[in-house]
């Protein structure tokens, strides 16, 4: 890793920022005159008066130290350690043997401030939401974020103006260098003319993934626990998903299954225990996390009042697709997934299993690295339940990672790679298919699942 140094500045265009600063430092000013003459006019006594007068010019200053420091400040890397520093909020010097990481990031910055997240244990200190970094420490350090503010964090956000220089000078890839490496992977995108048009159709969608190092996992979650009152809904769980991999997620009713993919998604939040998703730990960093994944919910949520094209074009809008682009990708789905005829018809107006199809279409509207689904087959007509078969096994050997519940253990048995039996919130056994019925001893899937939960119901009642 090649070591360098310097200087960086992170605001060389300070756009609305600028105008704020303006209005700010015409009004302080006009209002401190105000308050100044009521003091004249109110406060007698000459020494209280002066006391007065001097705390008011103190706090102007700082007011507007506050406001204009984050224009002159700058961060600077040395041989041995990073030094932050945003206005007079934020000052702190990082040995750079402690930085894990520093990849590109993107978060929106309203008011740009230095601030610090005791949820996520991160310091955000990103004047603006271009040229940002995110680093990623090896522990948690202490960090003081103005007066008051401050504590643990293992993570830090901050834009510079030339990202790249900073990146270098850190001995990390620089953002083009990444950018490059993944428009590599464009022409992988071509499908072989043979086979059927739906096959050709997917392939020319999904491009066919890198294989990651083997360390590298889509889906990783440790001690994975959640409570309601006295319940406990899913207890300590740990499972580990590669890409590439379609892991079957078994259970009863009220096993906790949804409870499970809720948290793994982002929309319950965990008691304890951690969640990431290719790599990024979804309380942690939420859009990072969220930004490469697919999520079917077990009940289809769609805009009853918009057409299925709608629906999807307002979701390829909230990703921030491009306009062209999100029109060829809906169309191949919808022609995919069988849903051209009925594509502008009102989703209200859909069968179960057709707004199923639209939820899916929307997952994968983003080319997700990971796929979680919930029930995915229920409401399927038998066609469209071998056609999604198909989609999954195709969509897995181009890379992506899924994981998905399921009532139907024959359906698990033939399409999963691996699968997991959850029973009252606990994980009893994982593995694959053949590797469980041999260790059971049973010829199929449904044969142990039933065996386990009767052994679990046996030692419950002893």
């Amino acid at each position: 890793m090649k070591e360098s140094t310097g200087t960086f500045t992170y605001a060389a265009t300070p756009g609305s920022y600028l105008a704020i600063v303006s209005v700010f430092c015409f009004m302080v000013p006009l209002e401190t005159g105000v308050l100044a003459l009521l003091l004249q006019g109110l406060v007698a006594n000459g020494a209280v008066k002066l006391a007065l007068f001097v705390t008011l010019g103190v706090f102007v200053l700082f007011i507007l130290a506050k406001l204009c420091m984050p224009l002159w400040t700058k961060h600077h890397v040395d041989e041995t350690s990073l030094l932050l520093r945003y206005g007079i909020d934020f000052k702190a010097s990082i040995p750079r043997a402690a930085i894990v990481s520093a990849q590109p990031a993107r978060e929106k910055v309203t008011i740009p401030s230095a601030r610090y997240e005791a949820k996520s244990h991160h310091v955000v200190i990103a004047f603006s939401d271009k040229g940002q970094v995110l680093l990623r420490l090896d522990r948690a350090y202490p960090f003081r974020v103005g007066l008051f503010d401050g504590g643990l964090a293992d993570q830090v956000l901050l834009s510079v103006d030339q990202r790249d220089a900073f990146l270098a000078a850190l001995g990390f890839p620089a953002a083009s260098v990444l950018a490059s490496h993944e428009t590599a992977q464009a022409p992988q995108e071509a499908a072989s003319k043979s086979g059927s048009s739906e096959i050709r159709a997917l392939s020319s969608f999904v491009p066919a993934r890198q294989s990651p190092e083997p360390a590298a996992l889509a889906i990783r979650v440790e001690g994975l626990t959640r409570r309601y009152a006295d319940f406990t809904a899913v207890n300590n769980l740990n499972l580990a998903v590669s890409y590439g991999e379609i892991y079957g997620f078994l259970g009863a009713n009220g096993a906790g299954k949804t409870t499970t993919m809720k948290m793994l998604v982002g929309l319950l939040e965990p008691g304890a225990g951690r969640v990431w998703i290719a790599g990024h730990d979804m309380w942690r960093e939420p859009l990072a996390a969220k930004a490469g994944l697919g999520y079917v919910a077990d009940r289809a949520l769609l805009y009853e009042r918009l057409t299925g094209r709608e629906f999807l074009a307002f979701l390829a809008q909230v990703r921030g697709m491009p306009q062209h682009e999100a029109g060829e990708r809906i169309a191949i789905l919808l022609d995919l997934l069988e849903l051209s005829p009925q594509a502008d018809q009102l989703c209200g107006t859909y069968s179960y299993g057709m707004k199923r199809k639209v939820a899916l279409a929307g997952a994968l509207l983003h080319r997700p690295a990971v796929l979680i689904l919930d029930e995915p087959l229920n409401g399927l007509d038998p066609l469209s339940a071998r056609r999604l078969k198909d989609l999954l096994a195709e969509l897995a050997a181009r890379g992506t990672a899924i994981f998905l519940s399921t009532h139907d253990l024959a359906t698990a048995e033939a399409v999963c790679h691996r699968v997991g039996i959850i029973h009252q919130g606990r994980l009893l056994i994982e593995g694959r298919t053949q590797e469980l019925r041999q260790a059971a001893t049973a010829p199929d899937l449904e044969t142990v699942f039933l065996n386990l939960v009767a052994e679990q119901q046996q030692e419950v009642a002893l």
